[in-house]
């Protein structure tokens, strides 16, 4: 009975340790999402939060932007439609002149 007994708790212990979920981290870098705001013409602006993963994202809205802001926590890169491209180091806010409409964006941890 002893054994009978001591099989069915390491079945059921082994049973438990393999329905146990293992919880997977993301990396810092996936986390983090930097906030953006374009601005154009008479109070013109959209939003956009881009990850800081360094992977190109591409901006499909056609706005000619004058300005870019951003909240902090990533270096971005612009690159803009007519050849305006632009770096914006951790948070602050870009000139861009002459506006233009942007086509992509890459940032990553500051």
């Amino acid at each position: 009975m002893k054994s009978s007994t001591l099989s069915f708790m390491i079945t059921i212990l082994a049973a438990l340790t393999q329905a146990a979920p293992t919880a997977v981290q993301p990396s810092p870098r996936e986390e983090f999402k930097v906030g953006l705001t374009f601005y154009g013409a008479a109070g013109a602006s959209y939003d956009m939060d881009v990850p800081t993963d360094d992977t190109a994202y591409p901006i499909t809205n056609p706005l000619s932007v004058s300005s870019i802001y951003s909240n902090g926590g990533g270096n971005c890169n612009f690159f803009a439609r007519d050849g305006g491209d632009g770096f914006l180091p951790d948070s602050g806010t870009i000139v861009i002149n002459p506006p233009q409409a942007q086509v992509s964006v890459i940032c990553d941890v500051a």
